[in-house]
């Protein structure tokens, strides 16, 4: 039996489908899923974003993972095999958020975690009792998880080679642009030290890489945790990014193992300077008056960051854009990721703007936050894109750059980074269009 699992691209705003010779990052899902997939099934890997991905592919089964603004591509080429009389499973947070729109397109779906679901939908379809739905009783406890298969993947054709790990699952704070709660719960779990660091020499075994990215929604979500966890890091001699809450600065201890363990950089949420707008998505946990002084503490530490924006809350009046950049530029901010809201499904912030008819494009293939979606607040949607694009400029302008360049090695390692995402933002093209 032969099981093909497809990552599948996107169409862009000229309907083209987005197709590129090389991609910045690899992802961890479709590996892992391979991981899980029984070792008497032949699993194969297609990144339809690098590859030539056709439904004329010989197997048994096809199963995608599907994120929102890819599952327009994932119908179609699920349309493909089911019209070969090929069966089409579905999973990812897509499909765990709209499963009555995804089982159109699929004679399977995997809703939630995959470590129970996947392995017996492969048994029950090897005995022709295959079911519309597979969900697990429970969330997983994370013990004894198989590395994924980066194997089966041609590495050659990531720009990146920072491999994906994970050590924890969930977060308690349920803000409401974010799906992780309701597919990942509200709880923090975490793996055991022991097994995250056999499968990081594991990795570096299949891969040769010691980058190492952290694909952990909150990386210091239990501190206790991570403290050994970077202890153990400390001899192998990693180079890791993360995500992480922004007050992980306010914890002098954990930053020093971080800086010692090999942290070279952290993408921290900070979403906006208003607190009016954090209140409107119930992300409490950030205190705009103690940002400085966290960034601050980053910096002095030699960990790099990168800070998370998002513009179009309702709380964000017109002047947002200029003080969010004039911010991020006193902070010495090295990269800022900003986008506009997605309300995307399964999210409270979604639930209100269809509740007062607030959300007028319904094409998924835009909510990838890049795109305006929805009428905002205290301005029109036209000017919350084009005062968007204008933030970007601004905060990649070469000026901005030099102003924001400090003494330390990372700031300098940042400024090719900087200079190319300057020139993909006065495209109004995003930066992240290309990882």
């Amino acid at each position: 039996m032969k099981v093909l699992l497809i990552q599948p691209s996107r169409y862009l705003a000229n309907g083209k489908l987005e197709k590129k010779k090389r991609r910045w990052l690899l992802g961890m899902t479709v590996p892992y899923v391979a991981s899980l997939t029984p070792p008497d099934v032949q699993v194969e890997i297609r990144d339809d974003l690098i590859e030539e991905v056709t439904t004329r592919e010989r197997c048994d089964l096809v199963g995608f993972s599907i994120m929102t603004p890819h599952s327009s591509r994932a119908f179609e080429l699920a349309a493909g095999f089911r019209r070969r009389g090929i069966p089409v499973a579905m999973g990812g947070f897509h499909v765990s958020l709209a499963p009555d729109e995804c089982q159109e397109h699929a004679d399977a779906l995997v809703l939630g975690e995959a470590e129970e679901s996947w392995p017996r939908l492969i048994r029950d379809f090897q005995a022709g009792r295959l079911k519309q739905r597979y969900q697990a009783q429970q969330l997983s406890d994370l013990k004894n998880l198989p590395v994924p298969r980066y194997d089966l993947l041609d590495l050659k054709k990531y720009r990146m080679l920072n491999i994906p790990s994970q050590t924890t699952r969930g977060c308690p704070y349920a803000c409401g642009f974010c799906e992780i709660t309701q597919v990942y719960g509200g709880k923090y779990r975490h793996r055991p030290v022991e097994e995250v660091v056999q499968e990081i020499q594991a990795i570096h075994r299949q891969t040769r890489s010691k980058f190492i990215y952290f694909v952990d929604d909150n990386f210091a979500a239990n501190r206790t945790h991570t403290k050994e966890l970077l202890e153990r890091l400390i001899p192998l001699k990693l180079i890791y990014g993360c995500v992480a809450t922004v007050n992980i600065a306010d914890d002098p201890e954990l930053l020093k193992l971080m800086a010692r363990s090999g942290c070279m950089h952290v993408n921290v949420g900070m979403e906006s300077i208003n607190w009016e707008s954090l209140e409107g998505v119930n992300k409490r946990q950030n205190l705009v008056e103690d940002y400085e002084r966290q960034f601050k503490a980053l910096r002095d530490h030699g960990i790099g960051f990168s800070a998370n924006v998002v513009f179009g809350l309702d709380g964000d009046q017109p002047d947002i854009f200029t003080r969010t950049v004039e911010f991020l530029i006193r902070v010495k901010a090295p990269l800022s990721f900003m986008f506009v809201l997605a309300p995307r499904p399964g999210t409270p912030v979604r639930e209100q703007l269809l509740k007062e008819g607030r959300i007028f494009d319904h094409d998924w293939t835009r909510y990838c936050g890049f795109n305006v979606v929805h009428h905002p607040k205290h301005m029109t949607a036209q000017e919350l894109e084009d005062q968007y694009w204008r933030a970007n400029r601004r905060f990649y302008s070469l000026p901005s750059i030099l102003k924001r360049l400090t003494a330390k090695a990372y700031s300098f390692q940042m400024l090719p980074v900087n200079l190319c995402f300057a020139w993909y933002v006065r495209r109004r093209t995003h930066p992240l269009e290309y990882f």
